[in-house]
Formats: structure tokens, sequence, C-alpha cells
């Protein structure tokens, strides 16, 4: 065994020498297949797929969380809420790509909270991010625990259940759907559809913003504003997401409330980037002087329960 494949394997793939020394040995010192089989060496991927209920107020609810325990790194956070409680006639047993594409399938359904479920999911998405979280543990009970915990505090109701499956994977096999759009499949070593361009797994899409004669100069904006997006974006995965993201009514698609999460650009024309969930944003160029329907200071609050209050008319204690 070379040193030099050694180095090549661990520069092209990230390993460790222990791992690039099993991985040659195991593809005959071949540096390409070794490429190919450093990410089946080691199941770090964890996938948790929960449904929640809140039998008080009718409220129910999916959601997933798919972890790297190794690099403690969070590769999905989704989440559903819904007054339907159809949403939780899906299988935990179904793969993680599967019970995805049911839970995006869920956003459109009658009873849904779309911009509810985006906060629900960002809200774990950073504190999974934030540092410290016992569940890249990986164990079941912690995990649980954590993960119950969470939703709780958000949704201001300690008699939430919440039911959780744990799966375990290889690199490898998470990263052969992990390209595949929700409704495409892709077979184990099958190629990227040409229609999902990512860059560092981020989509970002073409939005416009809704203009308001009375509302903020989008000068004026900030990160962590609420706005009113459109997706105007023409390719097909677009399309697609504009239809999950957004509702719909007799005189067309209806605006998608998003967080304002970067602004950019010159004193007279502006970039804003705004968020519409863990993996996907919009970008919008504007005037600075448009004036843009917002609400400012929507997310200065880490537990922001504003919806929860309009919904139930008070805060859960």
């Amino acid at each position: 065994m070379t040193p030099d494949k050694i180095s090549l394997l661990m520069e092209e793939t990230g390993c460790d020498k222990g791992e690039a020394e099993l991985a040659l040995e195991m593809c005959g010192f071949v540096v390409e297949d070794a490429v190919k089989a450093i990410p089946r060496l080691h199941k770090s991927v964890v996938v948790f797929k929960g449904k929640l209920a809140h039998s008080e107020e009718n409220l129910f609810g999916l959601l997933l969380v798919i972890l790297n325990v190794r690099s403690r790194s969070v590769l999905r956070s989704r989440a559903v809420l819904s007054f339907n409680p159809a949403v939780c006639s899906v299988g935990l047993e179904k793969d993680w790509f599967e019970f995805e594409k049911y839970l995006y399938g869920c956003r459109l359904w009658e009873g849904s909270l779309p911009k509810e479920s985006l906060e629900l999911e960002q809200a774990v998405a950073n504190h999974l991010r934030g540092g410290g979280a016992r569940v890249f543990e990986a164990q079941a009970q912690p995990a649980h625990a954590e993960l119950l915990d969470i939703l709780r505090r958000v949704l201001r109701a300690p008699a939430l259940e919440l039911k959780l499956v744990k799966d375990v994977l290889d690199m490898g096999q998470f990263q052969s759907l992990k390209a595949a759009l929700p409704g495409e499949r892709v077979a184990p070593g099958g190629a990227r559809p040409a229609a999902a361009p990512r860059h560092d797994d981020l989509l970002i899409l073409k939005v416009s913003l809704v203009e308001d004669p009375a509302g903020l100069p989008a000068a004026e904006l900030r990160a962590g504003d609420l706005v009113g997006a459109h997706i105007v974006d023409n390719r097909d995965i677009a399309k697609y997401l504009a239809k999950f993201f957004g509702g719909h009514s007799d005189r067309g698609p209806l605006p998608i409330p998003v967080l304002v999460e970067a602004i950019e650009g010159q004193p007279d024309r502006l970039l804003v980037r705004v968020r519409f969930s863990a993996g996907v944003c919009g970008d919008a160029e504007v005037r600075s002087a448009l004036r843009l329907r917002a609400e400012r200071g929507a997310a200065a609050v880490p537990e922001k329960l504003s919806w929860w209050k309009r919904l139930f008319g008070k805060a859960k204690e």
C-alpha cells in the first residue's frame, strides 16, 4: 500500500488515515473504487421520524430530523403542523425520503399551517445547531426527550405527545437519495437530476417581494423582518416548491410569508435574501426606495409565539 494512494484518498474524501487504508484494502488498492467506498464505511447518519399530537387543541404534525452524528451537523430539519389528524396516518417505518415527500404533501392539505410549520422546523434546526444537543448522541431516549422538550417549549404545549422512530444509515445510503427532489426517486448510485442545481446543498430561488405604498422602505429592512414573497423562478424545481410553500386562491397564488435573512447591495438597489426553509432561500432585487409589506422584528424573540396567540387567543403556560 503506497503512501501516495493513502494521501490522495485522504485529500479527495477528507477521511483519516485509518479509513483510507481500510477502503484501499477493501477495493484492491484501486483509488477510484476506494473513493466510492469511503461513504459506506461508517453509519454516521441518524434519521428521526416523528408524529406529534396535541389533542386538547386538535393540533397534529410530523417531524423529520436527519443528523450526521460524526460531524455533528444537521442535514435535514422538516416539520408540518395541521388541524387535520390525517397527517399522522403515515407509517413511521417509511424511509426518510418517502416520509419527507409525504410531509411536504401535507402542507397542501386543508387545515395545514405552512408559516407555523416553517417556524417550528427552524426552531428545531437552530437548537440543534446551537451546540451541546444531546440528540447527537444518537440514543433513542435522550433524543426523544430533547426533541419533545423543544416542541413543547416552542408550542407552549406541555401536553404535546411525540412518537419517534430512529433509523441509522451510512453516508452513501443518504447521498443516494439526497439529490432527489420530492416525487423524484433516484436509485442508489444514480446521477443527480439536472433539474435540481445545488450550491453547498442550498437551493436559491428567484423571488419578488410584495409592495405596499404604506409599507417599509426596502432600505430600512433588517434581518429577521417578515415580508411577503412570490416565487417567480421558471425552473421546474421552483414551480414545484412554490406549490408547497405558497397558498392559492381563485385569483392566483398568494404571497408566502418569509423571514429576511440578509440584505446586500448599493445605495439605490438592494439584494434581499429570504429564507423559506432550512435548505431553500430566495433572492429578490429591489430599489432601495421601494416600499414593501413588512413586519418589523418578526424573529427578534427566539420563542416567537404570536401565531399561537392569534390562533388560540392566549399563550399556553
